[in-house]
């Protein structure tokens, strides 16, 4: 990752600067040049202060200066999932409201939602979640949406419905598949980030519904990757005949991406107390859970490519350029970049980017950038940018800390000479008394001598 660097002209004034008053001072203390009537001191120690001050930016680029990333819109309520239409447009899932909310190509919210699912549970992790254009969205106007909602009895469901835009409205909502859970009152792990392959598939990540067991029982969909057709049928050559299962053996995942240049299926996957995952979805493939997580070595499951500990729970994933990977934290609100070696395995991962407040979606648009949300707002981020090798915490703290250490040398420089100042001039007050009442010669001011 490239790295941002200081021009050679800034620590260079710095080191000068600081030279220059050691050497001064190496002389006064030698007796070789003492002038008491003038305050060089103060104006040498001022003048590397002050280059401490206006420089400190410089020295310790802030991460407002080194930041890729901008605000696209703010103030939102749970933007959870985001997709792109070919004309720019940004469609949006709230978690929480039902709505499905559009961005023009000029920035601005639509204040009349694309259209209001209901009803809907938003219980826990539960809500509208994953959102998909169609591949032939230009002529066909679908979106398609999972979400959740309770029975009368309080079983939780996944559900996936499309509808067909007209303009900025969605209309003919088309019902395509539901799932249940296998126990009532369930608000966690529901999954639910859908995306379409470079196969022109709709997969569909479904979690276990918190009911472990079911993630290796290939008869039920909860725990899966799902793969069906646009209409929701099963395609033909899915690894188990009738079935939508693509995978399985998977806990709770948020997100998942294709990489175009080797149609390569990565996913992330939140663990329990540890083993975050990030893993290669093949088709067919056991992803171990329960019975394995995180890297078991056992020929009968997939171990991750990414086992991460501590848990950061990994969020939306997007492939950036062949083999290149930005995935969020919502523990953390880091945003991360994965380089893997064209066998799949790990060449670096790296931070590009720290906020306040988890990431959730993330998305890689058609015009170079990228894009990801957080419980209030859509950012966009500059991935051709190079960013910091480090958090953008540490470095504010090591500027603010240069600043508060050089203000704080002004101010006891101020003090002190402000003292001595008082004290010069008592005793200039005084020295004619003296010289009468004592007879004393008063020293000179001004001296070239070498002792």
């Amino acid at each position: 990752m490239a790295k941002y660097e200081s021009q050679p002209s800034t620590p260079n004034v710095f080191i000068a600067t600081f030279t220059q008053v050691a050497q001064r001072r190496e002389l006064d203390g030698k007796g070789l040049v003492f002038v008491k009537s003038r305050s060089h001191p103060v104006k040498d120690i001022f003048t590397l202060c002050a280059v401490m001050v206006v420089l400190g930016s410089t020295i310790f680029p802030s991460v407002h200066a080194l930041s890729p990333v901008t605000p696209v819109l703010t103030g939102l309520n749970f933007p959870v999932s985001l997709k792109f239409s070919p004309d720019g447009r940004i469609f949006f899932n709230e978690k929480n409201t039902g709505d499905i909310r559009i961005i023009l190509q000029n920035g601005t919210l639509l204040p009349t939602p694309f259209a209001t699912v209901s009803p809907i549970f938003n219980g826990g992790e539960a809500g509208l979640l994953g959102i998909a254009l169609d591949p032939s969205f230009v002529s066909k106007g679908y979106v398609y949406v999972y979400f959740n909602y309770r029975d009368s009895q309080s079983y939780t469901h996944g559900h996936i419905r499309r509808y067909t835009a007209a303009g900025n409205v969605g209309t003919s909502p088309l019902d395509l598949f539901d799932v249940i859970s296998s126990v009532p009152n369930s608000i966690y792990h529901n999954g639910g980030y859908i995306k379409f392959g470079p196969d022109g598939m709709l997969y569909a990540q479904v979690g276990e519904f918190h009911n472990d067991t079911r993630a290796q029982e290939t008869s039920s969909t909860d725990g899966k990757m799902l793969r069906m057709s646009p209409d929701g049928s099963v395609p033909n050559d899915n690894p188990i005949p009738g079935s939508r299962v693509y995978a399985w053996g998977i806990r709770n995942a948020f997100g998942f991406d294709f990489d175009p240049s080797n149609d390569r299926l990565i996913a992330t996957e939140a663990g329990p107390s540890a083993h975050d995952e990030i893993n290669i979805i093949v088709k067919g493939g056991n992803y171990g859970w329960p019975i394995c997580s995180g890297i078991c070595h056992n020929p009968s499951f997939i171990d991750p490519i990414v086992d991460l500990n501590p848990i950061v729970t990994p969020t939306g994933i997007a492939a950036v350029a062949p083999n290149t990977y930005y995935f969020g934290e919502w523990n953390t609100g880091d945003l991360m970049r994965l380089e893997l070696a064209q066998n799949g395995s790990v060449n670096s991962t790296s931070q590009v980017y720290k906020q306040n407040g988890g990431i959730i979606a993330v998305e890689m648009a058609s015009n170079g950038k990228l894009y990801f949300s957080s419980p209030d707002a859509i950012y966009s981020c500059d991935v051709t940018a190079p960013v910091p090798p480090t958090t953008n915490i540490a470095v504010i703290s090591l500027e603010v800390l240069a600043i508060i250490v050089a203000s704080a040398a002004l101010v006891i420089v101020v003090f002190y000479y402000a003292l001595r100042f008082r004290r010069t001039r008592t005793s200039n007050l005084l020295r004619p008394v003296k010289t009468l009442l004592l007879g004393v010669n008063p020293v000179p001011t001004r001296c070239a001598e070498i002792r």
